[in-house]
């Protein structure tokens, strides 16, 4: 993969992250877009390039939030290394598959969060039930959109 081309789709995810979560909200939940790229990269490119996208996506979102700075560039780490890891083990050629992969990582992430929250600041950072729930589900209705334009990018 060019390094352009890898560029423009990280640059791609950070704006379609930031405008759907600030201008296209659906009963004020957005779907988590640079975790379902994380793991459509991982999915597509291996452990490395989950792990790269993963890594740095998170530390946009850490830069965003003001809670438990680097939980997020952690924990989208680790979901594109395991997702990576796991991708020969696993079947992600088709939508039914992509959104069940989605939606265990969705919440898989969202407790792991939220769990660091509370080591570190003494309480659960999370979403909240409503989030997590509807959140995911989101998360999975958009899935296969999200693994189509990643594969198009990363494999051609």
């Amino acid at each position: 993969m060019k390094p352009l081309r890898a560029l423009a789709f990280f640059a791609a995810g950070i704006v379609v992250e930031w405008l759907w979560s600030t201008l296209l909200p659906v009963f004020g939940l957005a779907p988590r877009v640079v975790l379902i790229l994380t793991i459509s990269a991982a999915s597509c490119g291996g452990s490395v390039a989950g792990q790269c996208y993963g890594f740095f996506w998170g530390l946009f979102l850490d830069v965003l939030s003001a809670h438990t700075f680097g939980a997020g560039a952690l924990a989208l780490t680790l979901v594109g290394y395991s997702v990576g890891n796991l991708r020969r083990q696993m079947d992600v050629s088709s939508p039914p598959s992509q959104m069940m992969v989605v939606g265990f990582v969705s919440v898989a992430y969202g407790l792991f969060v939220g769990l660091m929250g509370l080591v570190f600041e003494r309480h659960f950072y999370g979403p909240g039930w409503y989030d997590l729930v509807l959140g995911t589900l989101y998360n999975v209705l958009v899935a296969p959109i999200f693994f189509a334009m990643t594969r198009k990018v990363l494999e051609d």
